[in-house]
């Protein structure tokens, strides 16, 4: 990773993730729909804009430069539907503000970040509560601190130092205990040069917040101040206080070249993981536990009624990991009752890959699961070239000798000692076998993976689009004060019935407008580039991240079902599926007929890198790789560019981390907390 070498480097890369924990201080302004409004209620109007077909939200009056792709700006959907939404004025909730820096500096456009920050500080300055407007500068200064080796050398030290003052600005809004701003703080003195005399600062913050593990606004989120703390007192020479926090950090033998502040982990031995360490959330006191941490999909047990039956919801995703959690669960809380019986939420292998071990704990064990699952298991049996994803161990027999005991093709209700659950038969969504789990007397309803922002894994034929806007009703119909996903990030991104109401309507105005483009031409990249916001996101910011994190891939779920295995596109000139080209001829293409030495695509690599294009960086270097002997370097800026992709979704999309983990055969393992 390109640290903060001269002044202060820009490669460091940032992604932010749920907020839970984080108290906003208001300051005197009102509240509405979550957007801070002045008191005499002034703030920008919906613009609306032609987009294709569509009639798209645009940036507010005076953000007119920004939300699209021109000149030399690299297309990046996230970062342009970023700036769009946050046009409006300032949002309480600080992780669309994070995930947008994020989206600047990964993709080396943070001039124009800084820009948009700046009009955003100026513009809304009176609109901001104190503790908002310390999110919306600490994000900014990491702006600042990325950019500042694109700086003049003679304006350099002033532009560092400014950055400073703004840090400062924002620990004194914030009262000095705002865990964002410490954490900008603490990453951006630990990486200036010693001259700037930063280096007990920077070991007050990162201290501060290793010491303060309830801080945290997610697990996985302290991974980079482990990793400094280990850099500050490595360089002090404190070896064992160094070996230490860099085993907590998770990093061994490699480290990105962006900051991995997700959630997500992977290794050939684990697989993929959804949560970066193991904890447990007790969702309601003594009943509904949460383990996270154990494989890539979430384990919920219930404690029955009458205390006497212990209940799974699903069985994990292999037979060692299902087992680990439990146990996990026994340390924390040993006197629980035995496990009777378990309901499954959908048949998907991170799902029933553990049943096995539950019938080792309970031969008498009671499965609950649609009549249906049987093409959900078989599509699953397909097999896998990414070992990260399911584990180098993984097993088809964990899977094909599921079948549920009690095939449920209704509506039921059962009770288990003194517990009623019913449950709910699905078709939208990720599966048709989903079963909806309710407990109406604790408001809590199990989902499973209904609105998994993929719909199915992206290497098969699944997901129901237009038939989950009728599973949304049937949540929003049970009126839970708790909804479980079937896997952390949907937690956050999905966390109540009102967040559902506004991502269903957004959901229902895109699924009409990408279908009408489809029908008339356009392919699913078009659509992508497009740029389509629904306009009622103007006044529900609270679905903003619950609707970026699927909106390309509802496009592409459309699109897979409508489309034929052509695609021309609205230009007729780029038809997906006419030719069978493969990295192999883009190799020959850079040697034999472009005549590019070595050092010839290293520059272009590097070039490309610069401007933002990730995904073309990492096309060229595959191609590269396989086409010349001597190509360490190329190999370098491959897994550089894989690690930029990988940091712009890692917030998102598991199946793409671990995708671009795999290409550079590159563990990312699970940090360590005490």
């Amino acid at each position: 990773m390109k640290y903060l070498t001269k002044i202060i480097g820009a490669g460091a890369v940032l992604t932010f993730i749920g907020m839970g924990a984080i108290t906003v201080v208001k300051a005197p302004v009102s509240s509405s729909n979550n957007i801070i409004t002045a008191s005499d209620g002034s703030i920008a109007k919906a613009n609306l804009i032609k987009a294709g077909l569509s009639q798209s939200l645009s940036p507010a009056e005076g953000f007119e430069e920004f939300g699209k792709a021109e000149g030399d700006r690299s297309f990046h959907s996230d970062m342009l539907y970023g700036e769009i939404v946050l046009s409006y004025g300032p949002v309480e909730d600080p992780r669309p503000v994070f995930l947008l820096a994020n989206s600047y500096i990964v993709s080396n456009q943070q001039k124009y970040g800084i820009a948009f920050f700046e009009k955003l500080l100026k513009r809304y300055e009176n609109h901001f509560s104190a503790d908002v407007k310390a999110n919306y500068l600490a994000a900014y200064a990491i702006l600042r601190a990325t950019y500042a080796d694109n700086v003049f050398l003679l304006n350099r030290i002033g532009w560092v130092n400014d950055t400073f003052d703004i840090l400062e600005e924002a620990s004194v809004l914030s009262g000095g205990a705002n865990p964002l701003v410490k954490w900008a703080s603490g990453l951006i003195y630990a990486q200036v040069p010693w001259f700037f005399g930063k280096e007990e600062e920077a070991l007050r913050e990162l201290t501060w917040l290793a010491d303060h593990p309830k801080t945290e606004p997610e697990p996985g989120f302290y991974r980079e101040v482990y990793h400094h703390l280990a850099k500050i007192y490595e360089n002090s020479g404190d070896e064992e206080k160094a070996r230490n926090f860099l085993i907590k950090s998770g990093y061994k033998d490699y480290v990105p070249q962006t900051l991995i502040m997700g959630w997500f982990s992977s290794s050939k031995e684990t697989g993929l993981l959804f949560s970066p360490t193991p904890w447990i959330e007790e969702v309601v006191p003594g009943k509904v536990f949460a383990v996270r941490g154990f494989g890539f999909s979430e384990l919920h047990f219930i404690v029955s009624e009458d205390g006497q039956e212990l209940i799974s919801i699903d069985a994990g995703t292999q037979p060692f990991s299902m087992e680990a959690g439990y146990e996990y669960l026994l340390e924390n809380f040993p006197n629980l009752p035995p496990l009777t019986t378990a309901f499954f939420t959908h048949a998907h292998w991170d799902h029933i890959g553990g049943h096995s071990f539950l019938k080792t704990l309970n031969s008498e064990i009671t499965f609950y699961g649609r009549e249906n699952y049987h093409g959900t298991v078989d599509r699953a049996l397909r097999n896998h070239t990414y070992e990260q994803f399911r584990s180098e161990s993984y097993s088809h027999d964990w899977i094909n000798s599921y079948h549920p005991d009690r095939a449920i093709s209704e509506r039921t209700s059962v009770q288990i000692g003194g517990t009623e659950f019913e449950l709910i038969p699905v078709t939208g969504g990720e599966t048709e076998d989903a079963m909806l789990i309710n407990m109406p007397a604790e408001q809590v309803v199990f989902v499973g993976d209904v609105l998994m922002p993929f719909y199915g894994e992206p290497w098969v034929e699944e997901g129901f689009i237009p038939e989950a806007i009728d599973t949304m009703d049937a949540i929003i119909a049970v009126k839970p004060k708790h909804i479980l996903h079937g896997h952390y990030g949907i937690n956050v991104l999905y966390n109540s019935a009102e967040v559902i109401i506004a991502y269903r309507n957004a959901y229902s105005w895109l699924v009409e407008e990408a279908t009408r483009h489809l029908e008339a031409g356009y392919s699913v990249k078009d659509i992508v580039r497009l740029n389509l916001i629904p306009p009622s996101l103007r006044n529900n910011p609270e679905a903003i991240i619950g609707f970026q994190a699927p909106r390309n891939h509802i496009i592409a779920r459309l699109g897979d079902h409508m489309l034929g295995i052509w695609q021309e596109g609205i230009t007729g000139k780029e038809p997906s599926g006419l030719d069978n080209l493969t990295s192999i001829e883009y190799g020959r293409l850079l040697e034999l007929y472009l005549g590019l030495s070595v050092d010839d695509v290293e520059g272009a690599l590097r070039a490309i890198i610069d401007g933002g294009d990730n995904e073309l960086a990492l096309k060229l270097a595959v191609a590269a790789e396989g086409r010349y002997e001597e190509n360490a370097g190329i190999i370098l800026l491959k897994e550089e560019a894989a690690d930029r992709a990988r940091g712009a979704l890692q917030f998102f999309d598991p199946f793409g981390f671990v995708t671009y983990t795999e290409m550079i055969e590159k563990n990312m393992p699970q940090i360590t907390v005490e």
